[in-house]
């Protein structure tokens, strides 16, 4: 038997697995002034300016600065990258 929920052809996907396929590279480094992953402050800030946790989501989904659409994850569903978002950030 087969488990298809990591084939990435759709269905929701954990905040995990688009962490580390589509995030990580720019998140956990700080690329380009990126926030890093785990530093609340830093994306508490950028909350703060853009409308909270959906401002950030909105960005993410038009794109912002060097990230592009989605942050790569085109087949990431709103709610997929907001979960991601939460994970990496430790907004609520």
């Amino acid at each position: 038997m087969e488990v298809a929920a990591s084939a990435g052809g759709g269905g929701a996907k954990t905040p995990d697995e688009i962490i580390a396929k589509h995030c990580n590279a720019c998140h956990g480094s700080g690329l380009l002034g990126a926030p890093k992953i785990g530093d609340t402050a830093a994306w508490k800030e950028r909350a703060d300016h853009q409308g909270g946790l959906d401002g950030i989501l909105a960005k993410a989904i038009t794109g912002v600065n060097a990230m592009p659409p989605k942050g790569t994850c085109a087949d990431c569903s709103d709610d997929d990258l907001k979960g991601a978002i939460q994970k990496m950030s430790g907004l609520k």
